[in-house]
């Protein structure tokens, strides 16, 4: 099989990170900076030093070879092999000083190809193994701390080497091959870390002729030549970067151990930017932060070409950390790019085309900016240094890639206008900071709280969040997530709403039937009185009745009052009916729904819920859910804030002492009979009429505290409305 299982996916992750991080400081001992500064203490030209700088992409021709000689080899034993022998070669430098100034450094020339070619036999294929142990979704994540975990590192052996110079400084040959010794140490620890991954998978053969034919069939196809021509681009950047360590030896005369400690804060800014842009790099996807990072690149290179040498050395280690930073962003953003585009049937010969491709890309760019660094000496043309031709190819190296990156088609990426949007949203760049919470959380209650935010935020990410909860059938918390589409409605998850509300064995059918109450869309009219009309079970039935009546499909009032004629229903399903009866029926009519069932049922708790409904419907103020909850508290507390705020309405001192004795009686029926009374006095037009009649019709001997408050209630509102609707009577009949 050629995929691993969720346990072994965790610990080839584990062994990966081991490899990662002792790979980093063996690499950075034995490779790039240290080579850079050997050579120049044996008096490297900068095409030589050029090369050094391209060598380790150059050499990556050989990935191109490795299905042609190494047929059936296994993946992991041949990166073994590779790295034992490569700290094998690496024993070469110590012949340097037994020869002459220009045959050492042609030597190390040699010696550092020869490593670069072994290294680049295997690790290539540090794309195939990251596909191997992890999964789409989660590979710009691990992709971000590996690159954390290996900048670490090499900001770890930065500062060794920083140490190991400043003792040695008066004996500099003797520190590099201390450097170098620890490195080759290292090496075969990084060696023996990669054989605990279990990737089992081989290396497919290919012959010469097949190869070809693949390598030209990636060129051909439009979307895998911009992705590779982009890759090379970007990574070339940082041939001509490496170059800044030239600039600051020989134009600027930094010492060799300062030079490490300049290293090592690169490597800090690619850390901060590497795990501060952890959360959006699935989210965001690669295409939208690469034309950005570019544009940086771009103009932090033209900075490098005109900022004066005049200027202190922290400004350039400023710049230095800056671009570093931002290199090492793009590098974390084009590897995501790779894992995620190799195709899974020819993992080794996408990533040797990768590597042609590449190698001729560093050769080019890693002479060309040796050649132009001695041409600005040789033509004078008034650059303020050397090195300003070589910087200015890397600006428009930046430039390019800006251009391909706009070109690359990318699934799942933001488009610039969305990217625009987010970035010129503060709150959007939280609700990315919420999701990571999210994503990280480990307590039930942090999910809970973070998930609330969630459904009150109307960004696409949010959205794209909640779309993916909803698919996930075993998620406990997914009934919230659907109930927060009612209040907060999201069109573009209608479609996924419908389908949930019309699947009869869905857990979360009676939430997502509720939620449709929020679309008033044809689609969302035509599902609910689908599922009003086939479905058996009153309660589901009530559920699509009260969405219908909110999205103003009335049709359904007939059966609603069918089906509260019926003995014996839910609770659930009698306070449904009546919600929609009450949006339905604007005449007031739905308080005769509600009078039947308060004359049936005596729980104060459902006599409450139903008065609440009829009382907010008609829009009375003060609530009276709130002298309930007085009520519920103490009875003789909850009639006293009632009675007082009856003064309000116009209450007369006798009505008041009277409702408070029949109060600390608890005469509830003389309570009723009085509000009953007050009614009769009056007569209203709709809506409130029918009401009225309703509270002068009840005789029932048997009252609840509950009736009892809200009857004296609605009588004072009477009033209230009875007053304003004869003011306004008296003021037409004087403008008559």
């Amino acid at each position: 099989m050629d995929f691993l299982s969720r346990r072994e996916k965790q610990k080839g992750r584990k062994s990966y990170l081991i490899y990662t991080f002792v790979n980093g400081l063996s690499y950075s001992f034995l490779a790039e900076t240290i080579i850079t500064l050997l050579a120049i203490y044996y008096g490297a030209s900068n095409i030589q030093l050029g090369y050094i700088n391209s060598a380790v992409y150059l050499t990556g021709l050989i990935v191109f070879f490795v299905p042609i000689l190494f047929k059936n080899a296994r993946i992991i034993r041949l990166f073994f092999v590779a790295w034992m022998l490569r700290g094998l070669v690496s024993l070469g430098y110590g012949f340097t000083p037994l020869l002459s100034a220009e045959a050492a450094v042609w030597l190390i020339i040699g010696v550092y190809t020869l490593y670069c070619l072994l290294r680049n036999i295997a690790y290539p294929m540090n794309h195939v193994i990251q596909g191997y142990i992890t999964k789409p979704s989660e590979r710009g994540r691990f992709a971000s701390k590996i690159l954390t975990l290996l900048y670490t590192s090499m900001t770890l052996s930065r500062f060794l080497s920083f140490t190991t110079l400043t003792l040695f400084v008066e004996r500099k040959l003797e520190g590099f091959f201390c450097l170098l010794g620890l490195g080759i140490i290292l090496n075969t620890w990084a060696s023996a870390a990669i054989t605990k991954i279990p990737v089992k998978q081989k290396i497919k053969g290919k012959r010469v002729k097949e190869a070809l034919t693949a390598f030209g069939g990636y060129l051909a196809d439009t979307g895998h030549r911009v992705l590779i021509l982009l890759y090379c681009s970007g990574m070339s950047l940082f041939v001509t970067f490496g170059l800044t360590i030239a600039f600051l030896r020989k134009t600027l005369d930094v010492p060799d151990n300062l030079i490490f400690i300049y290293t090592m804060l690169n490597f800090a800014g690619v850390i901060v930017i590497s795990r501060g842009m952890r959360p959006y790099l699935d989210r965001f996807g690669s295409r939208p932060l690469l034309v950005i990072c570019n544009i940086l690149i771009f103009v932090f290179s033209l900075l490098w070409v005109f900022t004066p040498v005049s200027l202190p050395i922290p400004v350039f280690f400023g710049l230095g950390v800056l671009t570093m930073a931002f290199l090492g962003l793009n590098r974390l953003l084009l590897d995501r790019l790779i894992v995620n585009s190799i195709p899974a049937d020819d993992r080794v010969g996408f990533t040797g085309a990768l590597a042609v491709v590449f190698s001729f890309f560093a050769l080019l760019v890693g002479m060309a900016g040796g050649y132009l660094a001695d041409l600005s000496v040789l033509t004078n043309p008034g650059c303020t240094h050397e090195y300003g031709f070589t910087f200015a190819l890397m600006a428009l190296t930046a430039l390019v890639n800006v251009i391909l990156a706009i070109i690359l088609t990318e699934k799942e990426s933001l488009s610039a206008s969305q990217l625009l949007d987010i970035l010129s949203h503060p709150d959007k760049l939280r609700t990315i900071q919420r999701l990571e919470k999210l994503e990280n959380s480990s307590s039930s209650t942090q999910t809970e709280m973070i998930l609330i935010e969630l459904e009150a935020d109307p960004t696409h990410l949010a959205t794209k969040e909640i779309q993916s909860r909803m698919r996930q059938p075993g998620l406990r918390d997914k009934e919230m997530i659907i109930r927060s589409l009612f209040s907060n409605p999201r069109p573009e998850l209608e479609d996924e709403l419908i389908a949930e509300s019309l699947d009869t064995y869905s857990w979360w059918r009676q939430s997502a039937i509720f939620a449709l109450g929020a679309y008033n869309t044809p689609g969302s009219r035509q599902a609910l009185r689908r599922i009003f009309r086939e479905t058996s079970y009153p309660y589901i039935r009530s559920v699509a009745a009260k969405s219908m009546a909110r999205v103003g499909d009335f049709s359904c009032l007939p059966q609603i009052n069918e089906l509260l004629s019926r003995p014996s229903l839910e609770v659930r399903t009698y306070v449904n009916l009546i919600i929609a009866a009450s949006m339905i029926e604007r005449d007031g009519s739905y308080w005769k729904k509600i009078f039947r069932l308060l004359t049936e049922f005596p729980s104060f708790r459902f006599q409450q819920t139903l008065l609440i409904i009829g009382s907010k419907r008609a829009g009375f103020e003060p609530p009276l859910e709130d002298y309930f909850f007085e009520l519920n508290m103490d009875e003789s507390s909850g009639f006293q804030s009632l009675f007082e705020d009856l003064v309000d309405f116009g209450i007369e001192k006798a009505e008041y002492e009277q409702l408070k004795l029949l109060c600390e009686v608890k005469d509830y029926f003389g309570i009723w009979s009085f509000a009953r009374a007050r009614c009769k006095e009056i007569s209203l037009l709709e809506p409130h009429e029918i009401l009225r009649q309703q509270i002068c019709g009840c005789r029932k001997r048997s009252i609840t505290p509950s009736l009892a408050l809200a009857g004296i209630y609605f009588s004072f509102q009477f009033s209230g409305e009875y007053e304003i609707w004869m003011n306004k009577l008296k003021q037409s009949q004087r403008a008559e």
